[in-house]
């Protein structure tokens, strides 16, 4: 979880009223925050929500404090127009994604004018950019930013991509100029973030039409313009990456802060060829949420208007519309995906220390679910066995679920992923398998693993999914075949006292041959065989590789 300090004083100037350091230890739970720490002025907030990028600063825990003692609604925030451009050359196509995914380098930008930056204000945006870069923007792989001196700047700006020798100019903190690839191998920055364009044949470049760099993201900004002091006034703020989405997030996160600051925002013409676009784009957002659901959820009867009050202090602008409340929200929001996640915001308003505890009245008796017995027991087997139990992550991306798999299937995707690394949930456990023997290729041979673990499916229900317990079992080895993974598969089987039988089929994922189902009570219930050469390709794997994979809630049933 994100972790900030701020200025008790500074935040306090912010909300507009000298609050204690006890009164704050409550208040930051407006913010979904902690007070962790106290140091004289400095307070250590633990920010509990990483979904909530516009929390990570002074500016915005102060803004959803503010809120709870005046309610405001819909934040509005005026934006001007501005001759500000910033050209997208072609030759940024050629940039790759820093990790696996799809899409063409992109910027958003913008322009904040008359800033008053002393040392709270300045430890506050470039810790905000930090955290945003960091946790939002996965260490930089997803998001770069970039905020400089205006004054120092000569619009327009280009983002351009250049060989690794072809410029030089003198990278932050230091004092001679080095070309974008000695900056990678001798810039801390650089070795830091370098990986990020270790594969790349060109580098991206900000460069303004005074022909000096503004900056070389993910990497670093320039000495020249990229250095913001306590002199600054005018800043000019750029975030680029890959997803458009978390783009906007980042940048509006960043000015939505400064304009607290009292800053006048402007916006920036981003042009690719002939398409231009205006960033940054406060237009709220719309949702809808039912009077009910809200009193269902909360477990509190609270009238109409109650709700309406609550969703002010919350930052929303609301109207009933029959059985149903129409929401606008902050364009910075990018967390709202469901109606609990408003029923969340209202509670939040409401005051958990607010809401008296009631016993439920249930007549049933806690006790562990047979189905996580039977997981247990297959876990002591396959350890038994010489397996190593491993835990991947349910969500994944469609690369990894079927291209690197050379199948294809129902995609269940979220709404709103905050990285496209993130996007859809796994239907199946073996290329979490796979991408394990990927990251320890460097370790010694054989490696034998194995995951039990939930895998969603669609369905016919309220979610249009349902849950699907699965084990997978791989082994990697200079030689390995479809006769050894088979006397593991059996010797679980028999252990379980399952009678089953293997069955000729045919799987993309595996060699043509070498492939069988697994059959139990007459139905499939998973596969066994050696996988397929391309499939080891594609994971950059260069041992073969022999596999299982079992639907248990085919046999719980």
């Amino acid at each position: 979880m994100p972790k900030i300090e701020v200025s008790q004083k500074d935040l306090c100037g912010l909300i507009g009223r000298k609050l204690s350091v006890e009164q704050l230890r409550d208040e930051v739970m407006y913010a979904k925050g902690e007070l962790d720490e106290v140091n004289g002025d400095l307070l250590k907030l633990d920010m509990k929500d990483t979904n909530r990028p516009d929390t990570w600063s002074a500016e915005g825990v102060a803004r959803e404090i503010k809120a709870r003692y005046k309610p405001s609604g819909l934040p509005k925030y005026i934006l001007k127009k501005s001759k500000f451009v910033v050209h997208v050359d072609k030759s940024t196509e050629k940039v790759t994604p820093y990790v696996s995914g799809s899409g063409r380098l992109q910027t958003v930008c913008a322009v904040v004018k008359g800033l008053k930056i002393n040392e709270a204000v300045l430890s506050q945006i470039i810790q905000l950019q930090e955290k945003v870069g960091g946790t939002l923007g996965r260490n930089r792989k997803e998001v770069s930013i970039g905020v400089y001196d205006l004054h120092k700047i000569k619009f327009p700006v280009t983002f351009r991509a250049i060989g690794p020798r072809e410029i030089k100019f003198v990278p932050l903190g230091l004092a001679d100029k080095m070309t974008p690839q000695e900056i990678l191998e001798k810039h801390p920055k650089g070795k830091e973030y370098g990986h990020l364009l270790a594969n790349q044949a060109v580098y991206p470049l900000f460069i303004d039409s005074a022909k000096e760099v503004l900056s070389m993201p993910p990497i670093i900004n320039s000495n020249h313009s990229g250095r913001v002091t306590e002199h600054t006034k005018d800043v000019f703020i750029e975030c680029s990456g890959f997803d458009n989405k978390l783009l906007n997030t980042a940048l509006d996160v960043l000015v939505a802060a400064l304009y607290d600051r009292g800053g006048t925002v402007y916006s920036v013409k981003v042009k690719y060829g002939n398409k231009t676009t205006n960033t940054p784009d406060f237009a709220p957002k719309k949702f809808y949420v039912n009077t009910d659901y809200i009193r269902k959820i909360a477990g509190i009867e609270l009238a109409d208007k109650q709700i309406i009050d609550l969703l002010r202090k919350s930052l929303y602008d609301a109207k009933i519309k029959g059985k149903r409340i129409e929401l606008l929200y902050p364009a910075y929001r990018q967390d709202i995906m469901h109606e609990r996640d408003i029923v969340e915001d209202v509670l939040i308003s409401y005051g958990f220390n607010n809401m008296e505890p009631v016993v439920p009245h249930i007549n049933t008796k806690g006790g562990v679910a047979k189905t996580h017995i039977i997981a247990k027991r297959i876990a002591r087997i396959m350890a038994g066995a010489g397996f190593q139990e491993v835990m991947s992550y349910t969500l994944t991306n469609r690369e990894n679920l079927y291209d690197k798999m050379q199948t294809s299937g129902d995609l269940i995707e979220i709404e709103n992923p905050m990285s496209s690394n993130w996007s859809v949930f796994r239907t199946s456990l073996l290329p979490g398998l796979l991408e394990f023997f990927t990251d320890n290729m460097h370790h010694e041979y054989p490696q034998m693993v194995f995951e039990i673990g939930n895998t969603l499916a669609t369905a016919d229900t309220e979610t249009r999914t349902k849950d699907v317990d699965k084990i997978a079992g791989a082994i990697t080895a200079t030689e390995v075949n479809y006769e050894m993974i088979s006397s593991y598969l059996d010797a679980l089987m028999r252990n379980l006292g399952i009678q089953y039988k293997l069955q000729k089929s045919s799987h993309k994922s595996f060699i043509e041959g070498r492939t069988a189902e697994i059959i139990v009570n007459g139905k499939p219930v998973g596969f066994i065989g050696e996988m397929h050469p391309n499939v080891l390709n594609n994971w950059r794997l260069e041992k073969p590789v022999v596999a299982f994979e079992i639907n248990l809630g085919e046999i719980f049933e």
